[in-house]
């Protein structure tokens, strides 16, 4: 039940889907993946170019049986517009570099009929592969998914998503550098206090689970490092169009 009630928070604002493309087993399966197009993507956000450059740490942590509040924090809402809640099949667009050329891959997931992921798929394949990895240790996490609204206390599955981190990564043997940063609204000094104040709040909450304050680096950088420039939305639209630069960084070092 505490999973559905967190899925039903963090996708309550996102229109239901309009199905699949591919048609989708029982048990998460397909005989026949569909692709949509590259052209088709619903997210651009360097203004020339379709789909995202992904965090390739983040990427190469999915693994089956992941539930989609897991899969979001990692990568993200599906660029496309099967939806986020009722449908069984998520499609990205990733850019990456090979040899310093650039180039695009689409991702695909497939969830069973209890909405757990299941299959994945590359087009091309091998292109998971070929993704240049150079954050190594490095973990972006959004910043609206970790805590409460314009604030620095963790929300009840950002607190889930540090445990799993915790865990998965071992960290109670490990060095972190934690980073915080706010999208351009707002003046740069409550800004830097606000990504202090939640660089702060990770911090804490990983000395709570048995890391030392010297293992801990915790940095508020503000409105450093916009991901995305948003120039041409307003009011609500620009706010969730700015959502991306909202996040916290974890790096291992």
């Amino acid at each position: 039940m505490k999973k559905i009630n967190i899925l039903t928070a963090l996708f309550a604002i996102v229109l239901t889907g309009c199905g699949n493309l591919s048609q989708v087993k029982q048990d998460g399966t397909t005989d026949n993946p569909v692709w949509p197009t590259i052209e088709s993507a619903g997210i651009n956000q360097s203004g020339t170019q379709e789909g995202i450059w992904p965090n390739w740490d983040n990427v190469n942590q999915i693994e089956k049986g992941m539930n989609k509040a897991q899969l979001y924090y990692l990568l993200g809402e599906p660029h496309y517009n099967e939806g986020m809640f009722a449908v069984r099949e998520w499609n990205y667009v990733f850019n990456y570099r090979e040899k310093g050329e650039h180039k695009i891959c689409q991702f695909k997931v497939l969830f069973d009929h209890d909405m757990n992921a299941q299959s994945f798929y590359w087009k091309p394949a091998g292109c998971r592969q070929s993704g240049d990895n150079t954050g190594v240790g490095r973990y972006e996490l959004s910043g609206d998914f970790l805590f409460d609204f314009n604030s620095a206390s963790l929300s009840e599955q950002g607190r889930m998503v540090l445990d799993s981190m915790v865990n998965n990564l071992h960290l109670q043997d490990k060095t972190v550098m934690v980073e915080g940063f706010t999208d351009r609204l707002g003046s740069d000094a409550y800004n830097r206090r606000l990504s202090q104040r939640r660089a702060d709040a990770v911090k804490m909450y990983f000395m709570q689970k048995g890391m030392k304050d010297s293992q801990i680096i915790a940095v508020g950088r503000g409105k450093e490092k916009q991901v995305i420039a948003c120039e041409h939305q307003q009011g609500q639209a620009l706010k969730d169009c700015l959502r991306p630069n909202r996040r916290v960084a974890l790096s291992v070092l």
